[in-house]
C-alpha cells in the first residue's frame, strides 16, 4: 500500500502537489484526482513553468472525480452509456408513481394522483434521492408513518422508497440510461476490473475531504492495491499525533476507516502561523461594501492586489461586488470564479418575460400591455443591430403609443409611423425587419409550442437571433455571453433531447419544465489569468491558497449556512437512511473556512450583525466560526474585545435627524422665476387655483418642474373620460334650448340616452373596459341622465361650456384668469352658475362665509401680516375654490354678480347642490359674491407669491394624484 500523504494547510497545497508530479518517473503516467475541476487549470499552469518538469514530456491526466468515475464507466461498460437527461428522469418516476398507486393498502392508493405539472418538484425531489443513495453506496428502506413529519403525498413515497429505487434502477437499465449515481456503482460492481485497467498507472487523490460512500471503497480499493496515493490538505497534528483542529473531523474519520496516519514530506515546514484576522462589522451588505471597498484602497496604496482574494459565501454578492472594485481602481481587472445561478441573469428574467407574454395573452391572442412594455424595456433586445441602437428610439415610441392604449394590444399590426420626428434619424430599411424578427422570436415563435422540442427551437430561435444580431454585444458583456452559452449548450439540448420531447403537454406543464431547468442551471465562470484578484465562492477556494483575503457575509445563515427545506427528506430523516445530514455539511464548510484562513497572511471578515430584514425573517448574526475567531482571541488576552480594539470595526456612516413627513419644494430664485413666467403667460384657472390650496407641492410638480406623468393605461376606466363623455353628450342635448326658456324638465330623455350610448359604444373607453364595467356603466348612466332630466329646475340656460377671461390685480401686477363654465342659466332671483361632476367633488364648509376670525386673518394678510397657518386653515375650511372662483370669474367677465352656484352630481341622479341656502338675504349674497370671494382668491396669489415653500398637503387626493413618486408619498390604495 502506498503512504497517505499529508500537506500542511497553512501551507500552499498546489506548489507541492506539482513537486511530487515533476519528481516522479514518469509524469504522463500519472492520474491527479481532484474533487471539482477548478484545480486543474492551476496544476496545469505551474506544471508549465516548473523548472524540474521534464521537457518534452506528457502531461499527467487531471481530472475531478465524477469525470474519472464516468469514464472509467464508459471503459468498462461492454455498450456506451447514455447520460439520463433529468426530464426523463422524472417522467419516468411520474410513471413509476402512478404504478405503484394501484397497490392497495398504500398511502398512495388513498391520494389523488398528480398530473405531470404536480409532480414535477416532486420528481426533481426523488430523483435527488436516488441519486444520492447511489452515491453513498446504500440500499433504501421504506420509512413508514411519517404522515406526521412530512406532508401526505411525501409520506406516501417514503412508504415505498424501497420499491420506487428497485423499479427505477430497472427501468435505467432497460432503457441503457445511466446517472453519476449509477456510474458510481456500476464502478463499484467492477473494482477488480478498475484497478486492472489503471495497473500501469499512479493515481493521486489531492484534496479530498468529505469522501461519498462509493468514493470512500473505490479509493480504499485502489490504495490497498498500491495503485492509489491520496494527498491531504490538512490539520498537521493528523500525522505528528497532536490534537487536530475540530474542522478536520472527516479526515480524521477518514484515517479511522482505513487504519492509517499520514505522512508529511519532510523538507515541508510544520511549523504554526498565525494570520493576522480582522473583523468589519455593518448592519446590511451595503455597509460591508463600503467596509471593503475602504480597505481596498489601502491595500492599493501601500502595495498589489495579486495574491488577493475576494471570497463571497453568497453569490448574490457577485454583482455589488464587481459593481464597488472599479471604485478602487479604474484598471482592476478581476478574475471570476464561480458558478451563478442562470435565474438570476438578464437572460432568464427576459425568458420569463416571453413565458408571462404567454401565459396573460387574451383568448383573442392580443398581449397585456405591461408584458410588451417589459420587453422592449429589456436591454438585450434595445441593444439589438447596428452600433447606432435604432430600436432604442423606437421601443421609447412605442411605449409611449402603449401606454396610451388599450389593456391587450396586437404588437403584430404595430407600424411605426417612420416619418415622424423622432425616427427621421432611424434607418426603416434596418430597423424595421430587425423589429419583425424580434417579434416573429419572442412572440410568434412560442405561441404555438405545444411540446419539449417546440419549446426548445423556440429558445434556440430567441438564442440564435440574440446571437447574430448582438454579436458585439457578447464580446463586451462576457458575463451574459457566458449565460448565453449555457443556455444553448444545457438547457435547449436537455429539452430537444428529452425521451418525451415530442410528446404534447399543456403550456403550464411546459413553462414548469423550463423554470424548473432555469432555477437549476449555473453559469460557471473559469478565473483568466489564474493571478491578481480573484472573485471566488467558498467552495471555488478548495485547494488554492491566497496571502491576503477578504471574506464576505460571514453571517450563520451563510457559514455554515443552512440548506434550503427538502419537503421530501427534511434533515432529521437523512439518517434514517444514513445519508450525510447537516453535521457532515458544516464539516465541510469548516474545514473550507479554516484550511483557506490557514494558509492566509492576512485577512478581513466582513459580517452582518443585528439586523432583522423583516417581521418574519431571522435576525441576521456574525457565524459560529467568527465567534469561535474572536473567543480565540478573548482567550488569547484575556479580556473580551470592544470597539477600542483594532481587531474589530465597525462600519458607521454620518446621521442626521430623521425627517418627518414628507418633504417642502423650497422657493428658489429658479423656482419664483418660473412662477412669475407661468402667471404672466398663462395665468391662472379656478381648477389651478383650486389645486395650489389644496397641494402647494402637487401645483409645484403640474405647474412649474417640467415634468410630465407617466401614461399609463388605465384599466379600470379613465373617469376624467368617461366624465367628458358625459358632458360632450349634455351639451348636445342641451344646445338647442339655450335662451329658449323652455321647460326642461319636461323634455324626453329619449334622443340623450341615445346619444350616450352610441357615444359610449364610439369611444376607445368602451373597448378597453371588461365586460361587467362596460354593463354597468351603460345601465347606471342611461338611467341617471333620465333622472337628471326630470329634476331640472325652471329657469333660462344662457349658456354651456361657457369660456371667461378677466384678470386678477395684485399688488401692480395683472395676472390673467380664464375658466369654462359647464351650464350658466337665469332663475327667479337671477343667474346661476352650475358645474357638472361625474364623481365625488367638496364645496365649502357652510360656517366658511359667516367665519368671522377666518375673514379677518384674510384681511391681516393682506395687509401684510404673517400667517403662517392661513393656507392650511383654508384648504380645510373652503376644501374647493372652483365655485368660489367662477362667482369672481363671472362677475368680472359679465359684469353681472351671480346669485349662487353649485354641483350637479350626475353620480346621485342629477341631484343638486347650491352654495348659498335659499334662506340666506340678497345682502348676504353680495357680500359673500362681491367681497369674499375676491379676498378669498386674492389671499391665496399672495401666498403663492409670497410663499418660501411649497408644502405637500397628504389626503385623500393623493389616490389620483400623478406625481405621488416624485412627492414621495405612498397612496393609500398602495398601502
Amino acid at each position: 500500500m502506498n503512504p497517505m500523504i499529508l500537506i500542511p494547510w497553512q501551507i500552499d497545497f498546489m506548489p507541492v502537489l506539482a513537486d511530487m508530479v515533476t519528481e516522479s518517473d514518469d509524469p504522463g503516467k500519472l492520474t491527479v484526482l481532484f474533487p471539482h475541476n477548478r484545480p486543474r487549470r492551476h496544476l496545469k499552469a505551474l506544471l508549465a513553468a516548473h523548472p524540474a518538469m521534464p521537457r518534452p514530456s506528457f502531461m499527467p491526466e487531471m481530472t475531478s472525480i465524477a469525470d474519472f468515475v464516468s469514464g472509467l464507466h464508459r471503459r468498462l461498460s461492454p455498450t456506451p452509456p447514455i447520460r439520463a437527461n433529468q426530464l426523463d428522469l422524472v417522467e419516468m418516476l411520474h410513471r413509476i408513481v402512478a404504478d405503484l398507486s394501484g397497490r392497495k393498502g398504500s398511502l398512495l392508493s388513498r391520494l389523488p394522483e398528480l398530473d405531470r405539472e404536480a409532480f414535477l418538484p416532486w420528481g426533481v425531489l426523488l430523483a435527488r434521492l436516488m441519486d444520492d443513495l447511489l452515491r453513498q453506496d446504500l440500499e433504501p428502506q421504506d420509512l413508514e408513518y411519517m404522515e406526521g413529519e412530512v406532508s401526505a403525498y411525501a409520506a406516501a413515497l417514503l412508504e415505498q422508497l424501497r420499491a420506487i429505487h428497485h423499479e427505477y434502477l430497472a427501468r435505467l437499465d432497460a432503457r441503457g440510461w445511466t446517472t453519476p449515481g449509477l456510474s458510481a456503482r456500476f464502478v463499484l460492481d467492477r473494482l477488480d476490473d478498475v484497478a486492472a485497467s489503471l495497473n500501469d498507472r499512479t493515481v493521486l487523490a489531492a484534496g479530498f475531504y468529505a469522501l461519498s460512500g462509493t468514493e470512500d471503497r473505490l479509493f480504499n480499493h485502489l490504495w490497498e492495491h498500491g495503485i492509489l496515493t491520496p494527498v491531504l490538505h490538512s490539520d498537521p497534528a493528523l500525522a505528528e499525533g497532536g490534537r487536530p483542529h475540530w474542522a478536520t473531523a472527516e479526515h480524521t474519520a477518514w484515517l479511522s476507516r482505513w487504519g492509517v496516519r499520514p505522512e508529511i514530506p519532510g523538507r515541508l515546514d510544520t511549523a504554526p502561523r498565525s494570520p493576522d484576522i480582522r473583523f468589519c462589522e455593518g448592519y446590511d451588505r451595503h455597509s460591508q461594501l463600503a467596509g471593503l471597498n475602504e480597505d481596498m484602497r489601502e491595500v492599493r496604496e501601500h502595495g498589489t492586489l495579486d495574491r488577493t482574494a475576494i471570497v463571497l459565501p453568497d453569490e448574490g454578492a457577485l454583482l455589488p461586488v464587481l459593481h464597488m472594485l472599479p471604485e478602487v481602481d479604474p484598471d482592476l481587472e478581476p478574475n471570476i470564479s464561480m458558478g451563478y445561478p442562470l435565474a438570476r441573469t438578464s437572460l432568464a428574467r427576459l425568458i420569463e418575460t416571453l413565458l408571462t407574454l404567454q401565459e396573460n395573452r387574451a383568448p383573442d391572442g392580443r398581449y397585456y400591455w405591461k408584458d410588451m412594455v417589459a420587453l422592449i424595456r429589456h436591454p438585450y433586445l434595445r441593444l439589438l443591430g447596428p452600433d447606432d441602437k435604432p430600436l432604442r428610439t423606437l421601443f421609447h415610441l412605442w411605449e409611449a403609443i402603449i401606454r396610451r392604449g388599450e389593456k391587450f394590444i396586437d404588437p403584430m399590426n404595430w407600424e411605426p409611423a417612420w416619418d415622424e420626428n423622432g425616427l427621421a434619424d432611424v434607418d426603416e430599411t434596418v430597423a424595421g425587419p430587425l423589429l419583425k424578427e424580434i417579434l416573429n422570436r419572442c412572440l410568434t415563435a412560442f405561441e404555438s409550442v405545444a411540446t419539449l422540442a417546440d419549446l426548445g427551437g423556440a429558445l434556440a430561435g430567441l438564442a440564435g437571433m440574440l446571437h447574430a444580431q448582438g454579436e458585439r454585444l457578447w464580446h463586451t458583456y462576457l458575463m451574459d455571453a457566458e449565460c448565453l452559452f449555457r443556455l444553448t449548450n444545457s438547457v435547449i439540448p436537455q429539452l430537444k433531447g428529452a425521451e418525451t420531447s415530442f410528446e404534447p403537454f399543456g403550456r403550464s406543464t411546459l413553462h414548469a419544465f423550463l423554470r424548473r431547468m432555469l432555477g437549476q442551471e449555473r453559469v460557471s465562470f473559469e478565473p483568466d489569468p489564474l493571478t491578481g484578484l480573484q472573485v471566488l465562492g467558498v467552495l471555488e477556494t478548495r485547494l488554492l491558497h491566497f496571502d491576503r483575503l477578504f471574506i464576505l457575509d460571514a453571517e450563520e445563515e451563510r457559514l455554515p449556512g443552512t440548506n434550503p427545506f427538502d419537503p421530501l427528506l427534511p434533515d432529521p430523516l437523512r439518517k434514517l437512511l444514513g445519508l450525510p445530514d447537516a453535521r457532515e455539511r458544516d464539516n465541510v464548510s469548516g474545514y473550507n473556512f479554516y484550511r483557506l484562513l490557514m494558509g492566509a497572511k492576512e485577512a478581513v471578515i466582513y459580517y452582518q450583525n443585528g439586523v432583522q430584514p423583516g417581521l418574519l425573517d431571522q435576525k441576521s448574526v456574525r457565524s459560529r466560526f467568527v465567534e469561535q475567531l474572536l473567543w480565540e482571541r478573548e482567550l488569547s488576552a484575556k479580556r473580551l474585545l470592544t470597539a477600542k480594539d483594532k481587531a474589530i470595526r465597525t462600519v458607521t456612516f454620518p446621521a442626521s435627524s430623521l425627517p418627518s413627513g414628507l418633504p417642502a419644494i423650497p422657493v428658489t430664485e429658479a423656482v419664483r422665476l418660473a412662477l412669475e413666467e407661468r402667471l404672466a403667460d398663462k395665468g391662472l384657472s379656478p381648477s389651478s387655483l383650486d389645486l395650489y390650496m389644496n397641494c402647494p407641492k402637487r401645483f409645484f410638480y403640474q405647474y412649474l418642474s417640467g415634468i410630465r406623468p407617466i401614461d399609463s393605461v388605465d384599466e379600470e376606466g379613465d373617469r376624467s373620460e368617461f366624465g367628458s363623455l358625459v358632458h360632450n353628450v349634455l351639451k348636445e342635448f342641451l344646445l338647442p334650448h339655450v335662451g329658449t326658456g323652455e321647460e326642461l324638465s319636461g323634455l324626453d330623455p329619449a334622443p340623450l340616452l341615445a346619444a350616450f350610448s352610441e357615444s359610449f359604444r364610439a369611444g376607445p373607453l368602451y373597448a378597453r373596459l371588461p365586460l361587467d364595467t362596460r354593463m354597468a356603466l351603460m345601465e347606471a348612466g342611461c338611467y341617471r341622465l333620465e333622472q337628471f332630466v326630470g329634476k331640472q329646475k325652471p329657469a333660462t340656460l344662457l349658456g354651456l361650456e361657457q369660456a371667461l377671461e378677466s384678470s386678477l390685480t395684485l399688488d401692480g401686477r395683472s395676472i390673467p384668469f380664464k375658466g369654462r363654465i359647464d351650464r350658466v342659466e337665469r332663475r327667479e332671483k337671477g343667474v346661476v352658475i352650475l358645474d357638472y361632476k361625474t364623481g365625488g367633488a367638496p364645496m365649502p364648509k357652510a360656517g366658511f362665509w359667516q367665519d368671522m376670525e377666518l375673514l379677518d386673518r384674510m384681511e391681516g394678510f393682506a395687509g401684510g401680516d404673517i400667517d403662517p397657518d392661513l393656507a392650511a386653515d383654508l384648504a380645510d375650511s373652503v376644501r374647493s375654490i372652483q365655485l368660489p372662483a367662477y362667482l369672481h370669474l363671472y362677475a368680472e367677465a359679465e359684469g353681472e354678480s351671480p346669485v349662487n352656484a353649485g354641483l350637479i352630481h350626475l353620480a346621485e341622479n342629477g341631484d343638486e347642490r347650491l352654495l348659498f341656502p335659499g334662506k340666506w338675504t340678497e345682502e348676504e349674497v353680495d357680500e359673500a359674491v362681491d367681497d369674499i370671494a375676491p379676498l378669498l382668491i386674492q389671499t391665496l396669489i399672495r401666498h403663492m407669491l409670497t410663499a418660501s415653500r411649497f408644502a405637500p398637503r397628504p389626503g385623500d387626493r393623493c389616490k389620483w394624484c400623478d406625481f405621488t413618486k416624485p412627492c414621495g408619498q405612498i397612496p393609500p390604495k398602495d398601502k
